[in-house]
């Protein structure tokens, strides 16, 4: 009786052999995150904050970085195995090294582009959870849309590498495209008043749907690899353009539903003021949920 057909792993000893290299590497860079986030935060010390200090809003950043770089690392796994165990250690450390830059390069886009007249690392430091928050929800965010453009890229690397650079660019266009939206409709329901205001005043309720909402469009917008199929050679750029107008699709259609959900589920709560002045945290916590579940429903349907 043969039992490896009940199986569906390998029995290659060189599959293994290949995992154990993924997983140290990956694993050694997960390790080192403090370290990376540290520096990259002005060079602070992580035990100081999280201990002596007590930052509750950089221990949130700093989770936040801690599973996006996961998700990241997941999508770097997630290809198939070089032909010997040196190129796919350097492909996996290269490609998660790129994904580590890529996550430090987010945040000083959401920093600089999105709340350009607040210092959202500065509040942090200084603990303030509602900039923890939207660090981290951005974080996740971008990191379930690398995942999606590592799954969908092709075998040939440096094409790869180039896709995945490209498409960083176009995500990060429509996560800010979606973070303006949500900045403005704030101001549309508090008459003008501004969303960074009211995170530099601590609203972490709103912090928490705005994160919802990031990480809802992200997992929507991470599903556009599974409706266009790649193609290598002179149809890459078709078949990126294909990729960047179903992302978009995807985008506005999140942005809907997300509208709808809110009517629906939170029907005659008005949410307005229970977030946006009040800070109720359950009621923004069952809209964050709301919208990361559509996200994951695009997922499944789509997938």
């Amino acid at each position: 009786m043969n039992f490896q057909s009940y199986f569906a792993v390998s029995v290659d000893p060189y599959y293994y052999a290949a995992l154990i290299v993924d997983f140290t590497l990956l694993f050694a860079m997960l390790v080192l995150v403090r370290k990376i986030f540290g520096r990259a935060a002005g060079g602070v010390n992580t035990t100081d904050e999280l201990a002596e200090k007590d930052n509750h809003a950089f221990g949130v950043s700093l989770a936040g970085a801690t599973v996006a770089l996961a998700v990241i690392f997941a999508g770097v796994a997630s290809g198939d195995i070089a032909t010997s165990l040196l190129i796919e250690g350097a492909f996996v450390f290269g490609y998660g090294a790129l994904g580590i830059a890529m996550l430090l390069c987010t945040r000083w886009i959401f920093d600089k582009i999105v709340f350009p007249k607040i210092d959202l690392r500065q509040m942090v430091s200084k603990g303030n959870i509602a900039a923890g928050i939207l660090d981290a929800g951005n974080m996740i965010a971008t990191a379930a849309v690398i995942f999606g453009v590592f799954s969908w890229s092709g075998d040939d690397w440096l094409t790869s590498l180039s896709l995945v650079i490209g498409m960083f660019i176009v995500t990060q266009l429509l996560l800010v495209l979606a973070s303006r939206y949500r900045v403005a409709l704030f101001a549309k329901r508090n008459d003008g008043r501004l969303f960074r205001d009211a995170i530099n005043e601590g609203n972490g309720a709103l912090a928490i749907r705005f994160a919802g909402f990031q990480i809802g469009a992200a997992l929507a917008i991470s599903t556009a690899g599974k409706l266009v199929i790649f193609q290598d050679g002179s149809d890459a750029l078709m078949s990126v353009a294909a990729w960047t107008i179903v992302a978009v699709v995807l985008l506005i259609a999140v942005i809907l539903l997300t509208a709808l959900a809110e009517k629906v589920i939170l029907y005659g709560v008005p949410v307005e003021r229970e977030v946006d002045r009040e800070g109720n945290y359950g009621v923004a916590a069952v809209e964050a949920g709301a919208y990361i579940g559509l996200g994951l429903l695009l997922v499944s349907l789509l997938g």
